[in-house]
């Protein structure tokens, strides 16, 4: 079972991606259960994660392929090994994230360059998400959020309007898939998003501990 976490910038994918594997856990045993992000979720991947990043990359196509490098090397050290041993893997942040953040939200790439873009993450042949949960919570909450946590680099360097054109373009992907997506509001306390992401994942595989496995 492969579950991925997606949203802004403070939407609280990190806490919730750990309250997930707490929980599937304790169904499946810690040893099944991997809990992973992006970028520099594999070893070496620092490098990769601190040059993502530190907001010194000022082409779109080098942020995109810098960030599928990152996500090449992740999936084939650590995701699909886990995978292929009939582990849960739950990883912060996966294709959606580029997608979002380096295509559509960037209003200098045309639709047919996104098209292209989103053609090679599936030309490459990475694992498909099983479920992506999107924490949805607009720029403003998260902001404040961030700002309580000293976390501001981001708008501060990117604005309010990029994030939540980010937002939207979350809502345009969960769109143009095929199902598989749990949308839930991110803006209340971290425990009850969590009995929403718990009660949607229950609803989608069932709430057997047989359910969740690869």
């Amino acid at each position: 079972m492969f579950i991925v976490l997606e949203g802004i910038d403070g939407s609280g994918k990190t806490t919730q991606a750990a309250r997930l594997g707490e929980w599937l856990s304790g169904l499946l045993g810690r040893d099944m259960v991997l809990v992973t992000k992006e970028p520099g979720g594999w070893a070496g991947g620092d490098a990769i994660r601190r040059l993502a990043l530190d907001g010194k990359l000022s082409s779109a196509w080098g942020k995109f392929f810098l960030f599928m490098t990152d996500r090449c090397e992740h999936v084939s050290s650590v995701i699909m090994p886990a995978l292929g041993k009939g582990m849960c893997v739950i990883c912060d942040r996966y294709t959606p994230s580029t997608l979002a953040y380096q295509v559509l939200s960037n209003p200098s790439i045309g639709s047919g360059t996104a098209d292209y873009m989103t053609g090679i993450c599936e030309a490459i042949g990475l694992p498909l998400p099983d479920c992506v949960c999107l924490l949805d919570i607009g720029a403003d909450t998260a902001r404040k959020r961030l700002d309580a946590r000293g976390r501001l680099d981001a708008f501060d360097a990117l604005g309010r309007d990029y994030f939540e054109r980010v937002r939207a373009a979350y809502d345009v992907l969960m769109k143009r898939s095929h199902g598989g997506w749990i949308k839930a509001d991110a803006s209340g306390d971290e425990s009850t998003v969590f009995e929403e992401l718990k009660r949607g994942l229950e609803r989608m595989f069932g709430t057997r501990p047989g359910g969740f496995a690869a």
